[in-house]
Protein backbone atom coordinates (compact mmCIF):
# COMPACT_ATOMS: atom_id res chain seq x y z
CA UNK A 1 0.00 0.00 0.00
CA UNK A 2 1.19 3.47 -0.65
CA UNK A 3 2.41 5.56 1.90
CA UNK A 4 -1.10 7.17 3.13
CA UNK A 5 0.79 9.89 4.75
CA UNK A 6 1.40 11.00 1.46
CA UNK A 7 -1.95 11.11 0.59
CA UNK A 8 -3.90 13.79 -1.80
CA UNK A 9 -5.83 14.86 1.51
CA UNK A 10 -2.27 15.07 3.46
CA UNK A 11 -1.01 16.96 0.78
CA UNK A 12 -3.72 19.43 0.72
CA UNK A 13 -3.94 19.96 4.22
CA UNK A 14 -0.13 20.54 4.13
CA UNK A 15 -0.21 23.55 1.52
CA UNK A 16 -3.42 25.20 2.14
CA UNK A 17 -2.95 28.51 3.75
CA UNK A 18 -6.06 29.36 5.02
CA UNK A 19 -8.89 27.11 6.40
CA UNK A 20 -12.76 28.09 5.03
CA UNK A 21 -15.28 25.48 5.23
CA UNK A 22 -15.62 24.81 1.53
CA UNK A 23 -11.99 23.26 2.65
CA UNK A 24 -13.76 20.49 4.28
CA UNK A 25 -15.17 19.25 0.94
CA UNK A 26 -12.03 19.85 -1.15
CA UNK A 27 -10.37 17.93 1.43
CA UNK A 28 -12.58 14.79 1.01
CA UNK A 29 -12.65 15.16 -2.94
CA UNK A 30 -8.97 14.91 -3.19
CA UNK A 31 -9.34 11.70 -0.29
CA UNK A 32 -11.87 10.05 -2.66
CA UNK A 33 -9.66 10.91 -5.82
CA UNK A 34 -9.74 6.88 -6.69
CA UNK A 35 -13.42 6.60 -5.88
CA UNK A 36 -15.47 8.52 -8.52
CA UNK A 37 -18.74 6.47 -7.42
CA UNK A 38 -18.37 7.94 -4.19
CA UNK A 39 -17.51 11.52 -5.49
CA UNK A 40 -20.38 11.61 -8.10
CA UNK A 41 -22.90 10.69 -5.03
CA UNK A 42 -21.46 12.99 -2.73
CA UNK A 43 -21.35 15.88 -5.01
CA UNK A 44 -25.28 16.05 -5.01
CA UNK A 45 -24.82 17.42 -0.97
CA UNK A 46 -21.83 19.61 -1.70
CA UNK A 47 -22.00 23.47 -2.39
CA UNK A 48 -21.04 24.80 -5.65
CA UNK A 49 -17.45 25.78 -5.28
CA UNK A 50 -16.99 22.01 -4.63
CA UNK A 51 -18.13 20.52 -7.82
CA UNK A 52 -15.28 20.92 -10.00
CA UNK A 53 -13.41 18.72 -7.38
CA UNK A 54 -16.19 16.28 -6.42
CA UNK A 55 -16.89 15.22 -10.32
CA UNK A 56 -13.57 15.34 -11.88
CA UNK A 57 -13.20 12.20 -14.15
CA UNK A 58 -16.46 11.12 -13.37
CA UNK A 59 -18.87 11.46 -16.47
CA UNK A 60 -21.47 8.82 -16.42
CA UNK A 61 -22.24 7.22 -20.08
CA UNK A 62 -24.48 9.40 -20.44
CA UNK A 63 -22.17 12.95 -20.41
CA UNK A 64 -22.00 13.27 -24.06
CA UNK A 65 -25.67 12.97 -24.37
CA UNK A 66 -26.21 16.30 -21.47
CA UNK A 67 -23.62 17.99 -23.33
CA UNK A 68 -25.76 17.61 -26.80
CA UNK A 69 -28.47 18.64 -24.86
CA UNK A 70 -27.37 21.76 -23.47
CA UNK A 71 -26.27 22.85 -26.60
CA UNK A 72 -29.19 21.91 -28.53
CA UNK A 73 -30.79 24.08 -25.55
CA UNK A 74 -29.71 27.42 -26.61
CA UNK A 75 -29.41 26.32 -30.44
CA UNK A 76 -32.01 24.55 -32.04
CA UNK A 77 -34.92 26.37 -29.98
CA UNK A 78 -32.98 29.60 -30.77
CA UNK A 79 -32.93 28.82 -34.67
CA UNK A 80 -36.60 27.67 -34.52
CA UNK A 81 -37.85 30.62 -33.07
CA UNK A 82 -35.88 32.97 -36.07
CA UNK A 83 -37.05 31.09 -38.70
CA UNK A 84 -40.68 32.09 -37.83
CA UNK A 85 -39.83 35.51 -37.01
CA UNK A 86 -38.11 35.96 -40.36
CA UNK A 87 -41.90 35.64 -41.35
CA UNK A 88 -43.02 38.43 -39.34
CA UNK A 89 -41.22 40.82 -41.92
CA UNK A 90 -42.02 39.30 -44.87
CA UNK A 91 -45.73 38.43 -44.25
CA UNK A 92 -46.17 37.12 -48.35
CA UNK A 93 -44.35 34.86 -47.80
CA UNK A 94 -45.20 31.39 -46.02
CA UNK A 95 -43.73 30.89 -41.87
CA UNK A 96 -42.51 27.93 -41.98
CA UNK A 97 -43.79 26.23 -39.05
CA UNK A 98 -43.12 22.80 -40.01
CA UNK A 99 -39.55 22.48 -39.65
CA UNK A 100 -39.37 25.07 -36.79
CA UNK A 101 -41.55 22.42 -34.90
CA UNK A 102 -39.26 19.61 -35.94
CA UNK A 103 -36.34 21.99 -34.69
CA UNK A 104 -37.70 21.96 -31.12
CA UNK A 105 -39.15 19.08 -31.08
CA UNK A 106 -35.44 17.22 -30.92
CA UNK A 107 -34.45 20.06 -28.61
CA UNK A 108 -37.24 18.71 -26.51
CA UNK A 109 -36.60 15.42 -26.53
CA UNK A 110 -32.60 16.13 -26.32
CA UNK A 111 -33.25 17.98 -23.29
CA UNK A 112 -35.84 16.19 -21.92
CA UNK A 113 -33.42 12.47 -21.87
CA UNK A 114 -31.05 15.06 -20.05
CA UNK A 115 -33.72 16.20 -17.44
CA UNK A 116 -34.35 12.29 -16.87
CA UNK A 117 -30.88 11.75 -16.70
CA UNK A 118 -30.02 14.62 -14.29
CA UNK A 119 -32.96 13.30 -11.72
CA UNK A 120 -32.10 9.71 -11.40
CA UNK A 121 -28.09 10.39 -11.72
CA UNK A 122 -28.18 13.78 -10.09
CA UNK A 123 -24.32 15.24 -9.82
CA UNK A 124 -26.13 18.25 -8.18
CA UNK A 125 -26.08 20.53 -10.87
CA UNK A 126 -26.39 24.54 -9.65
CA UNK A 127 -30.11 25.19 -9.83
CA UNK A 128 -28.72 28.10 -11.27
CA UNK A 129 -27.58 26.27 -14.24
CA UNK A 130 -30.80 24.95 -14.24
CA UNK A 131 -32.64 27.80 -14.41
CA UNK A 132 -30.60 29.19 -17.19
CA UNK A 133 -31.48 26.19 -19.34
CA UNK A 134 -35.27 26.35 -18.70
CA UNK A 135 -35.08 30.27 -19.95
CA UNK A 136 -32.92 28.72 -22.90
CA UNK A 137 -36.13 26.37 -23.97
CA UNK A 138 -39.05 28.48 -22.71
CA UNK A 139 -38.21 31.87 -24.30
CA UNK A 140 -37.47 31.09 -27.92
CA UNK A 141 -40.03 28.62 -27.81
CA UNK A 142 -42.89 30.69 -26.40
CA UNK A 143 -41.74 33.18 -28.52
CA UNK A 144 -41.87 30.83 -32.04
CA UNK A 145 -45.46 29.25 -30.67
CA UNK A 146 -47.22 33.30 -30.79
CA UNK A 147 -45.72 33.35 -34.46
CA UNK A 148 -46.67 30.32 -35.00
CA UNK A 149 -50.41 30.71 -33.63
CA UNK A 150 -50.79 34.03 -35.66
CA UNK A 151 -49.52 32.01 -39.07
CA UNK A 152 -51.51 29.63 -38.46
CA UNK A 153 -54.81 31.87 -38.13
CA UNK A 154 -54.03 33.85 -41.28
CA UNK A 155 -53.59 30.36 -43.46
CA UNK A 156 -50.12 31.44 -43.72
CA UNK A 157 -47.88 28.23 -42.43
CA UNK A 158 -46.48 25.52 -43.63
CA UNK A 159 -46.58 22.34 -41.41
CA UNK A 160 -49.09 23.72 -38.85
CA UNK A 161 -48.49 20.71 -36.97
CA UNK A 162 -44.99 22.02 -36.35
CA UNK A 163 -46.79 23.84 -33.35
CA UNK A 164 -46.61 20.66 -31.41
CA UNK A 165 -43.11 20.36 -31.41
CA UNK A 166 -42.75 24.25 -30.43
CA UNK A 167 -45.54 23.82 -27.43
CA UNK A 168 -43.37 20.60 -25.99
CA UNK A 169 -39.73 22.28 -26.38
CA UNK A 170 -41.70 25.13 -24.09
CA UNK A 171 -42.70 22.32 -21.32
CA UNK A 172 -39.21 20.71 -21.02
CA UNK A 173 -38.00 24.36 -20.45
CA UNK A 174 -40.97 25.00 -17.55
CA UNK A 175 -39.56 21.82 -16.07
CA UNK A 176 -36.57 22.73 -15.89
CA UNK A 177 -37.31 25.78 -14.03
CA UNK A 178 -39.63 23.62 -12.15
CA UNK A 179 -36.94 21.12 -11.34
CA UNK A 180 -34.37 23.85 -10.29
CA UNK A 181 -36.40 25.77 -7.75
CA UNK A 182 -33.87 25.33 -5.34
CA UNK A 183 -31.81 22.41 -3.85
CA UNK A 184 -33.88 19.44 -2.14
CA UNK A 185 -34.82 19.77 1.11
CA UNK A 186 -34.07 17.32 3.99
CA UNK A 187 -36.00 14.48 4.18
CA UNK A 188 -37.78 14.76 0.52
CA UNK A 189 -38.07 12.13 -1.41
CA UNK A 190 -35.36 13.57 -3.88
CA UNK A 191 -32.51 14.00 -0.68
CA UNK A 192 -33.15 10.45 0.82
CA UNK A 193 -33.05 8.85 -2.61
CA UNK A 194 -29.52 10.68 -3.01
CA UNK A 195 -28.44 9.86 0.61
CA UNK A 196 -29.18 5.95 -0.04
CA UNK A 197 -26.70 6.39 -3.00
CA UNK A 198 -24.24 7.46 -1.01
CA UNK A 199 -24.59 4.90 1.62
CA UNK A 200 -24.08 2.60 -0.85
CA UNK A 201 -21.45 3.99 -2.69
CA UNK A 202 -19.65 3.92 0.90
CA UNK A 203 -20.32 0.24 1.29
CA UNK A 204 -19.49 -0.84 -1.49
CA UNK A 205 -15.75 0.45 -0.68
CA UNK A 206 -12.96 -2.10 -0.76
CA UNK A 207 -11.76 -1.88 3.25
CA UNK A 208 -8.26 -1.83 1.76
CA UNK A 209 -9.66 1.44 -0.29
CA UNK A 210 -11.79 2.42 2.79
CA UNK A 211 -8.70 2.02 4.83
CA UNK A 212 -6.51 4.30 2.77
CA UNK A 213 -9.18 7.02 2.20
CA UNK A 214 -9.44 6.91 6.27
CA UNK A 215 -5.79 6.96 7.52
CA UNK A 216 -5.44 9.73 4.61
CA UNK A 217 -8.16 11.82 5.83
CA UNK A 218 -6.92 11.20 9.63
CA UNK A 219 -3.41 12.00 8.97
CA UNK A 220 -4.85 15.57 7.18
CA UNK A 221 -6.15 16.32 10.48
CA UNK A 222 -3.36 15.89 12.38
CA UNK A 223 -1.40 18.33 10.24
CA UNK A 224 -4.31 20.60 9.95
CA UNK A 225 -4.38 21.26 13.93
CA UNK A 226 -0.66 21.14 14.08
CA UNK A 227 -0.63 23.90 11.63
CA UNK A 228 -2.88 25.89 13.91
CA UNK A 229 -5.64 25.54 10.97
CA UNK A 230 -8.35 23.75 13.12
CA UNK A 231 -8.97 23.96 16.92
CA UNK A 232 -9.17 20.66 18.95
CA UNK A 233 -12.67 20.47 18.69
CA UNK A 234 -12.90 20.53 15.14
CA UNK A 235 -10.07 17.56 14.71
CA UNK A 236 -12.20 15.38 17.51
CA UNK A 237 -15.70 16.19 15.09
CA UNK A 238 -14.23 15.66 12.43
CA UNK A 239 -12.25 12.05 13.45
CA UNK A 240 -15.02 10.58 14.49
CA UNK A 241 -16.96 11.38 11.04
CA UNK A 242 -17.30 8.30 8.45
CA UNK A 243 -15.85 8.23 5.25
CA UNK A 244 -17.99 9.94 2.79
CA UNK A 245 -19.66 12.09 5.61
CA UNK A 246 -16.45 14.41 6.35
CA UNK A 247 -17.74 17.62 4.75
CA UNK A 248 -21.65 17.47 5.66
CA UNK A 249 -20.27 16.68 9.37
CA UNK A 250 -18.21 19.56 9.42
CA UNK A 251 -20.02 22.16 7.17
CA UNK A 252 -22.93 20.63 5.46
CA UNK A 253 -25.24 23.06 3.60
CA UNK A 254 -28.26 25.05 4.90
CA UNK A 255 -30.11 23.20 3.01
CA UNK A 256 -29.39 19.94 2.82
CA UNK A 257 -28.42 18.93 6.44
CA UNK A 258 -28.12 14.87 6.50
CA UNK A 259 -28.89 15.58 10.23
CA UNK A 260 -25.93 13.65 13.04
CA UNK A 261 -24.70 10.65 11.33
CA UNK A 262 -21.21 10.90 12.17
CA UNK A 263 -19.85 8.43 13.79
Amino acid sequence: MADVTDGPATRYARTVSAWRPIDWWKLEARALHDTPALRRALAFFAPSEAWKDLSKGVATRWGCLLTISHIASFTLPAVAAFLLAAWLFDRDDIAPVGIAGLLAAIAALIGGIGLIQEHRESLGTDPKIGRLLGLLHLVPSSLAALIAVLAISQGAAAGPIGLVGIMLDAVVGVLHLVFSRGPAETGSTRWRRNFARLEKAVDELPPDERARVYSDIQHALVVLADRGLIGADELNRAGEARVGLLAMTMAPRDDLTPGDRSA
